[in-house]
């Protein structure tokens, strides 16, 4: 399996921890806008993880461990930022004064078309990172 020698891992990935304010909250210091962004709640139980792409775009998220693929959230990751990203009130992301994960990838931004195979695909890819 070919790979390339990362000198600096935090170019492509970067974990963040925050605390939630319940309101609008730029999480920053990340190191690079992100492309897919997977948070979860660190302190309470019941809330799902939540994955953002730059494909699909802010507001638009998936959860992991639900069986609804996709839904709309203009509360929740409301942008990617040049140093991380903008939340808003939604409790699964920012509940007030409770911890998160976010776990951030730098792939290559809003995506391009790949027409390989019998359907066409928009896609995000860092081949520098294997992501």
């Amino acid at each position: 399996m070919a790979y390339t020698t990362i000198k600096k891992p935090t170019d492509y990935f970067n974990t963040k921890l925050y605390t939630g304010n319940g309101s609008t909250n730029a999480i920053t210091g990340v190191g690079f806008q992100p492309d897919w962004t997977w948070i979860k709640i660190r302190n309470a139980a019941g809330e799902s993880h939540a994955l953002w792409d730059a494909v699909r775009g802010a507001t638009k998220y998936i959860s992991s461990n639900n069986a609804n693929a996709e839904a709309t959230d203009a509360t929740g990751l409301t942008a990617f930022d040049s140093d991380g990203f903008t939340l808003g009130s939604t409790g699964r992301v920012n509940q007030n004064t409770n911890t998160f994960a976010s776990w951030n990838w730098k792939a290559n931004g809003a995506g391009s078309l790949n027409e390989v195979g019998s359907i066409d695909s928009t896609v995000s890819v860092n081949t520098t990172a294997g992501f």
